[in-house]
């Protein structure tokens, strides 16, 4: 691993934060309050997880294997961000009825289940910037 580039290291970052998210985007949903889960969500997390794999394990040595590492990258970031962009859609109007009207007055379920909910945001924004930073960095081995 010493030989690696910058690139790899910041995508073992994004890697981790992926799982993390994952992690806690299932507990959310099976929070008492919410009990809502997108298997979508689970697959767009699960295939960028895959991308990311194949972005640090395969071989740049040819022109084929440049082109599915770079697609494996843009994909990777892009699913992140659904992924992301699709929990937020999930959330927004139950922010509404707990944090806005009377409705769940005295519920903690509702304001724990939703607090849990805004720290996954923020762990999904802070791994859709460093997965975009990461695009720009080159990976594979230093030479």
């Amino acid at each position: 691993m010493k030989n690696q580039k910058f690139g790899n290291w910041v995508y073992l970052v994004v890697a981790v934060m992926t799982i993390v998210a994952l992690v806690m985007y299932v507990m959310n949903v099976n929070a008492p309050y919410y009990q809502d889960m997108n298997a979508s969500v689970i697959v767009m997390l699960v295939v960028a997880l895959a991308a990311m794999g194949v972005t640090l394990v395969l071989p740049q040595n040819t022109v084929v294997n440049k082109v599915i590492v770079d697609l494996a990258r843009v994909l990777a970031a892009g699913l992140i961000i659904l992924a992301g962009a699709t929990f937020i859609g999930m959330r927004v109007e139950s922010f509404g009825y707990i944090y806005g009207s009377n409705l769940e007055l005295g519920n903690q379920q509702a304001f724990d289940a939703a607090g849990q909910a805004i720290t996954l945001i923020v762990v999904f924004v802070v791994t859709w910037i460093v997965s975009l930073v990461a695009s720009f960095l080159e990976v594979g081995k230093k030479n």
